[in-house]
């Protein structure tokens, strides 16, 4: 299947094949039992790291905690959108299933002193596996990339990718869908600058599933750049795929949709020891497409970090100079501040992109609470801070926002 530039063309396409693989695919059932699953929750607040683009026009947010990726913020930084997003290894000889968030032991890595680059490193308490992760977003689009390498003492072992969403502030009323193609996909990329159209295959990110979550105006795509297989949207407890490897060390049972409720999504890797996975955001799912990578160009991870960087790079530049051995945690916490200024409404400055208790004793209902929203008494300290480093800028887009 040949998918054309971003357009009406690629939806029809993908919506065929899916149509396709529901038809040719005996193990698989179209919608999954158990509605709407069990409660929802959102992560705990102490992250880890938090990162998006120096650029205006990314209108996203990713959070990290407890070794995994955790609520990521779209389209502004009131909104999130993910509970987790991890790896399961499952050893199919013994039926052992370890998860990053239960199984490893966390560490994480500042990349660069300029620039909000991240990496997590998952050792398994087991000892029989590590998981390295690197994130970035797209400065023109509304993607988190994440570069993954999956290193095993034991040849068996397999690796799988869970994806639980939580759009719109809620872990309910979410719907997926498993997008399958049955060969590998060709990207034909157009130069906008001279019209033409000129074929180009590439690595990043195609695959032979596609993950899709929808609630109203907020649409979440999760691809990778591998080959996958057995991918599954369920709901949480009753049908989901982690359940299913748990009981049988295998996913024996899957499901194309999942409609209205607490849904998570799985796929099995195929070659995992180095690949790269997309998620993306946007109105609906070929805005969600767009977002990818809507600048047409290099469609690779390593050309998406450096462009990330060079953001954050450019904004240190500007900051003032500190003592030397103060320098460095000077700067994180400048670009830390600088990151949770909503990039629509300008001067927006919310108090920490976190849920500190989930707004009350579950995430299945929007409480309009939480520190993802901006606070009187926290944007106070937010343009003093800023007329501290000497951007009165952003101090009085913040104080303008109050007024």
């Amino acid at each position: 299947m040949r998918l054309k530039t971003y357009s009406s063309q690629i939806v029809s396409a993908l919506v065929l094949a899916f149509l396709l693989s529901i038809c040719g695919s005996a193990q698989t059932s179209i919608n999954a039992p158990g509605a709407p699953g069990k409660d929802a929750q959102w992560s705990s607040a102490g992250k880890q790291a938090i990162g998006t683009s120096a650029s205006l026009e990314s209108k996203i947010w990713f959070t990290l905690g407890q070794g995994v990726l955790t609520e990521v913020y779209y389209p502004d930084v009131t909104v999130a959108n993910v509970h987790k997003l991890q790896f399961v290894v499952v050893n199919p000889q013994t039926k052992k299933v370890e998860t990053e968030f239960d199984d490893a032991i966390h560490e994480i890595k500042v990349l660069r002193p300029d620039s909000l680059t991240f990496q997590q490193l998952n050792t398994a308490k087991s000892g029989q596996w590590k998981i390295i992760k690197t994130y970035a977003t797209h400065p023109s689009g509304s993607s988190v990339w994440i570069r993954v390498q999956f290193e095993s003492k034991s040849p068996e072992l397999q690796l799988y990718a869970y994806y639980d969403p939580s759009l719109k502030n809620t872990g309910m009323h979410d719907s997926a869908a498993v997008l399958q193609s049955k060969n590998t996909s060709t990207y034909i990329l157009t130069n906008r600058t001279s019209g033409k159209t000129t074929e180009k295959v590439v690595d990043e990110p195609t695959g032979d599933s596609l993950l899709s979550a929808s609630e109203g105006d907020v649409t979440s795509l999760l691809l990778f750049n591998g080959a996958t297989k057995e991918s599954t949207s369920g709901f949480l407890g009753t049908s989901d795929g982690l359940s299913q490897l748990r009981e049988t060390g295998e996913l024996r049972d899957r499901y194309q949709t999942a409609k209205d409720g607490n849904v998570v999504q799985m796929t099995h890797i195929v070659n995992p020891k180095r690949f790269t996975v997309v998620l993306s955001f946007g109105k609906d799912f070929a805005d969600a497409f767009k977002q990818v990578n809507p600048t047409e160009g290099d469609l690779n991870f390593e050309s998406v970090l450096a462009k990330y960087e060079k953001g954050w790079s450019d904004y240190v530049k500007t900051l003032p100079k500190v003592d030397v051995k103060y320098q460095a945690q000077f700067n994180m916490a400048a670009m830390v501040l600088k990151a949770q200024e909503d990039k629509t409404v300008r001067g927006a400055n919310v108090a920490s992109l976190t849920i500190p208790w989930g707004g009350g004793k579950n995430a299945n209902e929007d409480v309009g609470g939480g520190y993802h929203l901006v606070w009187a008494r926290d944007l106070y300290q937010v343009f003093t801070a800023y007329l501290a480093l000497g951007d009165t800028a952003a101090a009085n887009r913040a104080l303008d926002f109050l007024f």
